[in-house]
């Protein structure tokens, strides 16, 4: 009866191991919120907001042209035709239109 309790008692163990190690090697990536200014298809302009992570940020802006995303101007997704500028959520926008357009976005 021994045998078999501390059979399961390391079978535990070794289990618990095994989950302990998977879970460390799935490493957490920076998440960086980001906000990018926008020309839509119709040719309205907005800000949209991703959260991304951090080493994708720099290809941000191309990987948006032609998606389509949900925006402040509409409950249906929109069709970004242009990615105008993309910044971090802490950096301001250099971009006049966009500090206007960032005035009276939602957020």
């Amino acid at each position: 009866m021994k045998k078999i309790y501390l059979l399961i008692v390391s079978t535990f163990l070794i289990l618990a191991s095994f989950n302990s190690v998977s879970a460390s090697n799935n490493k957490t990536e920076n998440k960086v919120k980001a906000r990018c200014f926008v020309s839509l298809y119709g040719g309205q302009q907005t800000i949209v907001y991703q959260i991304i992570n951090e080493k994708r940020f720099k290809n941000l802006s191309t990987s948006l042209t032609n998606k389509t995303v949900m925006t402040t101007l509409s409950e249906n997704k929109q069709k970004i035709y242009e990615v105008i500028e993309c910044v971090k959520n802490d950096d301001p926008f250099t971009d006049n239109n966009a500090l206007a357009v960032e005035k009276v976005t939602a957020k």
